[in-house]
């Protein structure tokens, strides 16, 4: 599209530079973000400095700084520096680092070739805009706290990331029914039934479930620690007593599969790659569980009706689980892990005795799983 022609107090003025008549002073519009910035009434020098200003903003502007001996860190560089020196220190569960690499990979596409001074507050909200809220909130925060030690390092004046809002989440996904989980169960393949089993009567996240193994299973009592919350509460180190509900369902997991984990699976075909980043080749990993339980919720047509942002997935099962406790008139607080107020780090688990915290898990799950 051809660009549309400069009126005439502009003709003959490099591009972004403007004549504000009614003042007879000079301003420049930053081509970045838009902002103004005042060159005075010295027609000359105004020229002069819109043309060395556009040749920093035009595409090559980074080999230009080159020469010049501005050249900027770049931010792909920091990002790599961050996730080999910042986040290890963290010991982040593995859930949590799979989520980091997926928006550090969507960071290094949006703002390749760019210093890490060079991204605008604009940059970060286009960015943020082009996600969903969740995912936007998400980014949002680890943007800032990249920014943060990277301002730390003095590679950044400040944090343009800090400068945008938080969006507002709206809660879409519905809660699973009864009758909606027995007939995603009867869809679903033995082990993945067992998943189900377990998460009802131990409330537990997908990461534990998918992480207890047999040898857990010791002095009447079913150990889990909770990967998400351990290094936070004491409420994280639970002590499942086996009820005949939960003895049940560990029978269940027995099979012809020789396997340290309950939950588990021989798959269709090993890959030899995916072979060696497993802890053990029939170990199931989350985003298949995730994805083998939407096609038995799909294969169920149980929520037909609801949107698919609606569709609740194998997460809610918790949830439904805490309501099926309450509403038997049994404390869920200690079968799900959430801690009380006061519960604080639990710093023995290094230096003594773990303290465990006692759960029941005898919830009767007769009614959906037969």
């Amino acid at each position: 599209m051809v660009p549309r022609p400069r009126n005439k107090a502009n003709k003959g003025l490099p591009p972004n530079l403007y004549h504000d008549a009614r003042r007879g002073t000079y301003r420049y519009r930053r081509p970045t973000d838009g902002k103004w910035f005042q060159f005075g009434t010295d027609r000359i020098k105004a020229i002069d400095a819109a043309k060395q200003l556009n040749i920093e903003f035009l595409q090559g502007g980074d080999l230009v700084g080159a020469v010049m001996g501005k050249q900027s860190d770049l931010f792909s560089a920091f990002i790599d520096h961050y996730q080999s020196n910042i986040l290890p220190p963290r010991e982040l569960a593995k859930g949590t680092l799979d989520l980091y690499a997926v928006h550090l990979r969507r960071f290094r596409t949006a703002f390749e070739g760019k210093g890490v001074d060079q991204i605008s507050i604009r940059m970060v909200a286009e960015l943020l805009d082009s996600l969903t809220a969740r995912a936007a909130n998400q980014a949002r925060s680890y943007l800032i706290d990249i920014f943060n030690h990277a301002a730390a390092k003095g590679l950044c004046a400040d944090n343009p990331a800090a400068c945008t809002i938080a969006r507002i989440e709206k809660k879409q996904r519905k809660r699973h029914t009864v009758a909606g989980i027995r007939a995603i169960r009867e869809k679903s393949p033995a082990w993945l039934q067992n998943a189900i089993d377990l998460a009802l009567i131990t409330a537990q996240r997908r990461t534990d479930i998918l992480s207890m193994k047999f040898e857990d299973v010791r002095d009447g009592h079913l150990y889990v620690i909770q990967q998400k919350t351990a290094k936070a509460t004491d409420a994280a180190w639970i002590r499942f007593k086996v009820t005949p509900e939960l003895q049940a369902v560990i029978d269940r997991c027995r099979d012809n599969i020789l396997s340290p984990y309950l939950i588990h699976r021989r798959p269709e075909r090993k890959r030899q790659k995916q072979a060696e980043q497993k802890e053990h080749w029939t170990k199931i990993e989350e985003r298949f569980l995730t994805r083998a339980f939407k096609d038995a919720r799909d294969a169920a047509e149980c929520y037909a009706s609801w949107r698919d942002e609606e569709q609740p997935g194998f997460h809610e099962v918790r949830a439904l689980s805490l309501h099926l406790y309450k509403k038997a008139g049994k404390d869920g607080q200690k079968i799900a892990g959430h801690a009380s107020e006061g519960m604080t780090k639990n710093y023995q688990r290094d230096h003594a005795e773990i303290i465990w915290a006692e759960a029941v898990p005898d919830l009767d799950i007769s009614e959906i799983a037969g």
